[in-house]
């Protein structure tokens, strides 16, 4: 249970971190490319629209079901102030701190979800649970080698990586978090507190399959993003090269 936790832990911490750099590599090459911060925001924008598109949609629809109502939707780039592009938002009007929770929430649920039927119908994602379960790392190597032998495993490729990284919760998403997760966590106390360790057994094997199917799909979008930024980092300084143009970011 501990070495599926740890495994998922890991994974997942290295997907928040490469996320950081697909995002700032895509900039450069664009901005390197035109030359233009509009054009490049704009196409910056269209390589992650299908991710961008699911994570607003996904707040709004929570939304609706929820009974709160939205206001406006935009999947139009917008570059902030402090040079931050927001590539899309969702206004809703005010609610109590479960139902904005899970509202916020709605893009990593959705996200995943994705992440998850695309593993598992194109990628053969339950091969690499397997490996996890197993713990070698050349089986977990060979089903990641094996991806361009799917079919049409680049267009799947694509939306894994559009959608893993466009569906983490912004800063904005997560403000009424706190109250809820500690919530949850008093509620979690207490149970077991009152079952024991009878909980813990009931609870432990569920746990454990999720987490290495959550491992799974962590891993699989880590690999994609380590291809992707190793290709960004070779063209943005071919171009860099070609045009003479430098980007800085601060």
């Amino acid at each position: 249970m501990l070495s599926a936790l740890l495994l998922f832990l890991i994974a997942f911490g290295a997907v928040l971190v490469l996320e950081r750099f697909v995002h700032r590599r895509l900039q450069e090459v664009f901005l390197l490319l035109t030359g233009h911060v509009e054009a490049a925001t704009l196409l910056y924008s269209l390589v992650l629209l299908p991710g961008v598109a699911l994570h607003e949609i996904s707040h709004a629809l929570m939304a609706v079901l929820l009974g709160v109502r939205v206001r406006r939707l935009s999947l139009r780039p917008e570059r902030q102030r402090n040079g931050v592009v927001r590539l899309g938002y969702v206004e809703v009007l005010r609610s109590d701190a479960l139902r904005t929770s899970l509202i916020g929430a709605a893009p990593l649920f959705a996200g995943l979800g994705a992440l998850l039927l695309i593993g598992a119908l194109v990628f053969d994602l339950g091969a690499m649970q397997s490996a996890l379960r197993v713990g070698s790392a050349r089986s977990i190597l060979d089903p990641l080698l094996a991806l361009p032998d799917a079919t049409d495993s680049w267009l799947w490729t694509y939306m894994v990586f559009a959608i893993a990284n466009s569906m983490m919760p912004s800063s904005s998403d997560t403000q009424s978090w706190p109250p809820v997760i500690g919530f949850m966590a008093a509620c979690g106390a207490g149970l077991l507190l009152i079952g024991g360790v009878g909980v813990v057994s009931a609870i432990a094997p569920f746990a454990q399959d999720a987490a290495r199917w959550l491992t799974a799909v962590f891993t699989l979008t880590a690999f994609i993003d380590l291809v992707v930024i190793a290709a960004l980092a070779i063209l943005a300084r071919s171009i860099g090269l070609f045009t003479g143009r430098r980007v800085e970011f601060k």
